[in-house]
């Protein structure tokens, strides 16, 4: 019998987030994969879908990579954080990261507004999710050994990324985070924005949660696609699935990928610019309201998926979070999408290394 596996687990709006080290004791593997889910059966061709998982209630969800608004399961609602659809992501996750039929301990995360009530930690929230996560799901055709949870530990969205910022793989500091004092961490989603305040001993002391994810960004470019149609000469671009618009924001360009027919391709660069600046006014407002002045803050950390859309990642779109500090005191670290999963599994490694010494 194998041992259990310790995997951090960043089970956020727009993508779940899975790392643990392999059996070898040496090797760290991180997957990545959307929050996208539905109510009932998936198909995969003329079979059933093996990300298709049943609860103890019966309820049956599928994994899948598209579809409707209408159809897939909000995961923006608090509600999600501690439901069957997040618990079924998160065991799929498992699955395709290479754990399936596996014993686990799981390190997993609660944004910090839903981690902290109004008179500290919200304990109740906590073990909520804890419980809903140590339900067992079974693979709906049979084919896949759903791992088996047998601990679960809660962290908040915020600390972790701090943590993983400010140590390098090597285990130095990270000069830019050496010493910090004040810092707020700026998490970009799919579909979220949060915001914590942490004072010198990483304590949170502010946090907001908005809406204003990189979905804000794809809107308001497919809707300038729509409104310059003409002269762009395409057509359509009404029909076109997010998925799609993912891709053709970071080509910077609507056409074929193959550099042979390059002279094929239409540049959408520069409404992909107005789409990204607009989204970042957004997010420098949201940080304003939070905490109105930045004098005291040593260091604006920009995390998540988002942090590569507005930090000057692609190649073609300038570093807008370098604004939302008037001294330009930001920082973001290579992989913002993995920082928070990493820094759960820092902190996990570090409470279990812990209580084996005791």
């Amino acid at each position: 019998m194998k041992h259990p596996v310790l995997v951090a687990v960043d089970g956020g709006s727009g993508n779940i987030a899975v790392r643990y080290v392999k059996d070898d004791g040496k090797t760290v593997h991180q997957f990545l994969m959307r929050s996208v889910v539905r109510r009932g059966h998936l198909q995969q061709g003329s079979r059933e879908s093996n990300s298709t998982w049943q609860t103890a209630d019966g309820e049956l969800y599928s994994v899948t990579s598209t579809g409707s608004k209408m159809e897939l399961i909000d995961t923006c609602d608090p509600a999600y954080q501690i439901s069957s659809a997040n618990r079924v992501l998160v065991i799929d996750a498992l699955v395709k990261a290479g754990l399936a039929d596996r014993d686990i301990i799981l390190a997993d995360t609660l944004p910090a507004d839903q981690f902290y009530g109004e008179n500290g930690i919200d304990t109740a929230r906590i073990e909520a999710k804890k419980t809903s996560l140590m339900q067992p799901v079974t693979n709906y055709t049979g084919n896949v050994k759903a791992p088996r949870i047998k601990e679960v530990r809660i962290f908040p969205e915020a600390v972790p990324a701090f943590v993983s910022a400010s140590i390098r793989d090597d285990g130095t500091t990270e000069p830019e985070m050496d010493h910090t004092g004040n810092t707020i961490v700026v998490d970009i989603g799919r579909f979220t924005c949060d915001i914590a305040v942490l004072d010198a001993n990483n304590d949170v002391i502010g946090r907001a949660t908005t809406e204003n994810g990189i979905h804000v960004m794809i809107k308001r470019f497919q809707a300038l696609l729509i409104e310059n149609e003409a002269d762009l000469g395409v057509e359509e671009t009404k029909e076109i699935s997010p998925a799609a618009l993912d891709d053709i924001i970071r080509n910077g360009y609507i056409g074929p990928t193959a550099e042979a027919r390059k002279h094929l391709r239409t540049s959408i660069e520069h409404l992909a610019l107005t789409a990204a600046k607009e989204l970042s006014e957004l997010i420098r407002g949201d940080i304003r309201a939070l905490h109105r002045s930045l004098a005291d803050i040593e260091v604006l950390l920009v995390v998540g998926g988002g942090a590569n859309w507005l930090g000057g990642k692609l190649n073609y779109l300038p570093n807008f979070a370098e604004s939302w500090h008037p001294k330009g005191l930001v920082f973001i670290p290579d992989e913002p999408e993995m920082s928070v999963v990493r820094g759960v599994h820092i902190l996990a490694m570090g409470e279990l290394q812990e209580l084996t010494e005791d």
